[in-house]
């Protein structure tokens, strides 16, 4: 496997973002690519061992650092958890854009899939909204359904935010995002044990300072209105109807309320008409299925999934509804 650090100006016209392209070995034929968008907290380089996975079975594995986060933050001298200015939001769907040109101008004709986990999946999910004809399918990983809260996380936030400014951290409205993750997970020894069973995965990302950060307040606003779009009737009503939607999670993660929240999106999805959406929940899994005691399964099933997809596609990767 080959890595490449590729940057390249933010939609905003204002920061660089930071992106890492995981190519199969030399000589290898490229049969696809698949393109990430992280969650909260995190950056690309925690998906090495699966962009390994991807680039085993010859396919390409790519993604940015969103705004505010890992080598996006820190090329520009920025603080960690700011995505920007009010509105912000619409650049992390657009920088993934600008990414998914650059490796289909790269890789011509191929399938192109866009994995969206968590936060990460809001975004994916408001992409596809906007972008999903030029997708072979979309994967999302621990995503969330309708909260309740979230009207009310918009308005701490906003008021916070107003009062305290933009970066400000705020741990009212940490709490009130976060802060009910832990107390689901009986007898629970760290913050983050709602990540995975594994305690070397809690550890590592608390001892991570690229992952063990706070957002700003107004990055939460940005979070609480996206959660909210992405699960809007108009989200529903506008997604490409032909597009393959893969979601998985585990029923034991807080942030799709113990499975019910990626039920449902797929319900959801199908109501409204998309023709294959398939959903996977495991038994007993976390937030990070990919990072869970059963990640190797679950990589086996998700390329199971791509390998049937990528079987009836045309060289045309556009889709017509």
């Amino acid at each position: 496997m080959n890595r490449e650090v590729y940057t390249y100006l933010s939609s905003n016209g204002k920061w660089r973002v930071s992106a890492r392209i995981f190519t199969p070995d030399e000589g290898a034929v490229v049969r696809g690519v698949v393109q990430l968008s992280h969650g909260m907290c995190e950056y690309v380089d925690r998906y090495e061992e699966l962009a390994r996975t991807f680039c085993d079975a010859g396919l390409v594995f790519c993604g940015n650092d969103h705004l505010g986060h890992g080598a996006t933050a820190l090329l520009n001298r920025e603080k960690l958890g700011f995505f920007g200015p009010r509105g912000s939001r619409k650049y992390l769907v657009e920088d993934l854009e600008l990414l998914r040109r650059e490796m289909a101008g790269r890789y011509p004709g191929v399938p192109y899939f866009l994995l969206g986990h968590s936060m990460g999946s809001f975004i994916a999910r408001l992409f596809a909204q906007r972008f999903g004809r030029t997708l072979s399918g979309l994967i999302l990983s621990g995503t969330a359904g309708r909260n309740p809260a979230a009207p009310l996380g918009q308005a701490l936030a906003r008021g916070v935010e107003l009062v305290k400014g933009p970066k400000h951290i705020s741990h009212q409205v940490y709490q009130l995002a976060n802060g009910s993750f832990s107390r689901a997970i009986p007898g629970a020894k760290t913050p983050v044990d709602w990540l995975s069973k594994e305690e070397a995965v809690c550890s590592s990302y608390l001892a991570d300072p690229q992952c063990a950060f706070q957002f700003t307040v107004s990055a939460y606003y940005e979070l609480f209105s996206m959660l909210e779009e992405c699960n809007s009737s108009q989200w529903y009503a506008t997604m490409p109807k032909s597009l393959p939607v893969y979601l998985l999670a585990g029923d034991q993660d807080p942030v799709g309320a113990m499975g019910a929240g990626p039920r449902e999106v797929c319900a959801g999805l199908l109501r409204a008409g998309c023709r294959e959406v398939e959903l996977r929940l495991w038994p007993g899994g976390r937030h990070e299925m990919f990072n869970e005691t059963e990640r190797e399964e679950v990589r086996r099933e998700l390329l199971a999934w791509l390998e049937k997809i990528m079987a009836r596609r045309t060289l045309d990767p556009m889709l017509e509804d």
